[in-house]
């Protein structure tokens, strides 16, 4: 009787299994299942061929506007920081004495051409008196003498009122540019202009504005040695003697490209031997006064385009110490890491220079749960990645 107690138990935990383990093996089989994860098929497209460089914004040219006369300031007649037109009037010091200095400029010419009128005159009379010897030779002399100096005393006074007015003139000052204008140094009240030309403002340009960036030597060689290789692949380009064969575009530091592409307008006549570079300024249109001088942001020279180049997400790119990686699918649909080379930065994206085909399956998310050799359930994503056409 204990004996078939024991049997009875014994089927009874073997049917209770055979009942749990067809729920357990789906269970099973779903822990094992490859991750579904977003992948992208790389295709060819336009990509620039370039270089990145830091520079720096300046607007040319930049004013001073400074207090040429001494007076007192009377007022300004602009917002500042805001931009102001060529021949707007700025400031304004007070007049009367300079309007003073000209009334008397003036009664003096008038004086003085009275003179030398009667001067005139007298010479007239006594010419032909000494010709009949009825006066003497000294005497028609010191006549001809008290002519020219009342000539001269006309010139002189001429000069005087010419200086007047332009003192008065001072006194009103205008921009002599369009562009920005920055705080006023000096406050209405004030006296300005005493033994010095007080600076009152400055006034920098802005459209067009001059991006300044350097280029180490090896760049610059490198660049001369690709344009003279390259000549037919230059756009639209046939005449390399022009600085503006190269085009330029700017990155802007919230990392957007400024929709206006530049030239270059300058370009160092010498490598610096102190910093082994050479200067260059690139020229850019600026109508709103977007770009202020002093303003930061990445220069990128194009040098040609690449009609099959590879662009990817900047997210998909893993950076481990000083090196890039991306993780690709093979034909097995299993992660490889793969090592590459970028370039160009261009919004969200990242042109690659070395290192993928076009073909190659890279993984767009999953990076930290995923290893070389897993497989993987591609979730196919289209490949939608273009430059802007303002940097092609």
């Amino acid at each position: 009787m204990k004996n078939r107690l024991i049997l009875y138990r014994l089927a009874f935990i073997f049917v209770s299994l055979l009942f749990l383990y067809p729920g357990c093996k789906p269970k099973t089989e779903e822990q094992q299942a490859p991750p579904a994860l977003n992948v992208m098929a790389i295709k060819g497209t336009r990509v620039p061929l370039s270089m990145n460089m830091v520079g720096l914004a300046e607007g040319i040219p930049t004013v001073e506007i400074r207090a040429r006369v001494e007076g007192y300031l009377e007022n300004w007649s602009f917002r500042e920081g805001s931009i102001v037109q060529k021949g707007q009037v700025l400031f304004t010091i007070e007049k009367a004495e300079y309007i003073n200095n000209l009334d008397y400029a003036t009664a003096d010419l008038a004086n003085k051409e009275a003179a030398w009128e009667y001067a005139q005159l007298n010479v007239a009379r006594l010419k032909p008196l000494v010709a009949a010897n009825a006066i003497s030779q000294n005497d028609y002399d010191v006549a001809m003498t008290q002519e020219k100096q009342a000539k001269a005393a006309v010139a002189s006074a001429k000069a005087d009122l010419q200086q007047a007015n332009l003192n008065l003139s001072y006194t009103t000052m205008a921009s002599p540019i369009t562009g920005y204008i920055g705080s006023v140094q000096i406050r209405p009240g004030n006296l300005v202009g005493r033994g010095e030309s007080t600076l009152l403002a400055t006034v920098s340009a802005i459209d067009p504005i001059y991006v300044n960036f350097q280029m180490n030597e090896t760049s610059y060689l490198s660049i001369m040695s690709w344009i003279i290789e390259n000549k037919a692949k230059l756009k639209g380009k046939e005449q390399l003697k022009d600085n503006n064969s190269i085009p330029v575009y700017m990155l802007l530091s919230t990392k957007q490209t400024y929709p206006f592409g530049g030239t270059i307008d300058f370009i160092g006549r010498a490598i610096d031997p102190a910093t082994g570079t050479i200067a260059l300024r690139a020229e850019f249109p600026n109508k709103d006064g977007l770009i202020k001088p002093g303003s930061y942001s990445e220069i990128t020279l194009i040098l040609g385009v690449e009609d099959n180049g590879i662009l990817i997400p900047q997210s998909s790119v893993q950076p481990i110490q000083d090196r890039n990686f991306v993780f690709i699918l093979d034909s097995a649909n299993k992660v490889k890491r793969l090592p590459i080379i970028t370039g160009q930065h261009i919004e969200n994206m990242v042109v690659v220079m070395k290192g993928l085909n076009i073909g190659d399956r890279i993984l767009l998310e999953g990076y930290q749960k995923i290893r070389d050799g897993m497989e993987v359930t591609p979730i196919m994503v289209k490949d939608t990645l273009r430059v802007p056409e303002i940097i092609k």
